[in-house]
């Protein structure tokens, strides 16, 4: 289910006019998504809940432009990434940080993976850990948020050409680890 689906025009439109009940479910429906994606870049609880609650007084401070914009999914995701660069940037005195030096997490909802035991759940999750950071951040945001390559390209400040690249090394590298991982516990057995 697609929950940017469930933002009415006219939400985004009491929203932008000052409508406080109106923002607060806008809050509801983006901030686990928002909060997911903020995951992605920083490790601590705290450090995350204070750059989403920064989001969200950048998204109050400019709520008129709101209904102005076309995809509110890719706007909350550079909304987000922003606020993340800028709070990386005062926690470590303003020293570039690069993608590829931030922590990924993998976060997997188990209802999507409903008929995958346990054990292949393991070796999709090995398999996904095992690739380096930019690599897994693009393949995260593409197969657990379902962003077009178009939306990855745009957040993170890329060609889509480099994001077709790096899936394509993603699912080269997991499948590879995965046939891997079946040969050795195959030969165990």
């Amino acid at each position: 289910m697609e929950k940017y689906s469930l933002i009415p025009q006219q939400l985004l439109k009491k929203t932008a006019e000052g409508d406080h009940v109106a923002f607060r479910a806008f809050y509801d429906i983006v901030y686990p998504v928002a909060y997911r994606f903020v995951r992605c870049f920083l490790s601590e609880s705290e450090d995350c809940r204070e750059v989403i609650s920064e989001v969200f007084y950048v998204i109050w401070k400019h709520r008129e432009s709101l209904v102005a914009v076309e995809n509110i999914k890719s706007w909350l995701f550079i909304v987000c990434r922003n606020e993340v660069y800028h709070y990386l940037k005062q926690k470590e005195k303003y020293r570039f940080v690069s993608i590829d030096d931030m922590p990924v997490e993998l976060q997997t909802d188990a209802a999507d993976v409903e008929f995958i035991d346990d054990e292949m759940l393991a070796v999709y999750r090995n398999a996904v850990e095992t690739l380096p950071e930019r690599c897994k951040l693009i393949f995260l945001m593409a197969k657990e948020e379902q962003m077009k390559y178009r939306e990855i390209a745009e957040v993170l400040s890329i060609t889509e050409g480099t994001v077709a690249q790096q899936m394509n090394n993603a699912i080269r590298k997991i499948t590879e680890t995965v046939k891997r991982q079946y040969a050795e516990s195959s030969r165990k057995t």
